[in-house]
């Protein structure tokens, strides 16, 4: 799902209230995350050179991201999971985590899924990233 013209706007709005981070270029997007073993799903790449790393309704890490945010890239967010031993993490990016510090994990064109440490199972959370935003940026 790319980003339609209201999402789109509803983006802009967040990001004009909370703050952009600094826009990367999907190449150095792609060159960051390729250490990681994934693919750079398009609609994130889009994100991340409009808007770098911010808060948009839920957090979305990048390269560099918003005051709002903690001081991590998506890389290192995705490798600490990883090191942490979440399940589902070394098949995608950490994207942004929840309230309770469950990843979200954004697998390239296809779903965003998270892990339930309380509940122990995985669940899909959007089909993909911009089904994802269109969820939680607001109005």
């Amino acid at each position: 799902m790319p980003f339609h013209p209201a999402l789109l706007d509803r983006l802009e709005r967040a990001v004009r209230r909370y703050g952009a981070g600094t826009p990367t270029d999907r190449a150095e997007l792609a060159s960051a995350i390729s250490p990681l073993g994934v693919g750079l799903d398009p609609d994130y790449a889009e994100f991340v050179e409009r808007f770098g790393g911010c808060y948009v309704g839920i957090p979305v890490y990048g390269l560099r991201n918003s005051g709002l945010l903690e001081h991590v890239s998506v890389v290192d967010l995705t490798l600490r999971f990883r090191r942490d031993g979440w399940p589902g993490t070394d098949r995608g990016l950490v994207v942004s985590f929840d309230l309770v510090g469950n990843p979200l994990v954004l697998t390239p064109g296809g779903p965003v899924t998270s892990y339930d440490h309380d509940a122990g199972r995985a669940c899909e959370l959007a089909q993909g990233f911009a089904t994802l935003l269109d969820q939680h940026a607001g109005d």
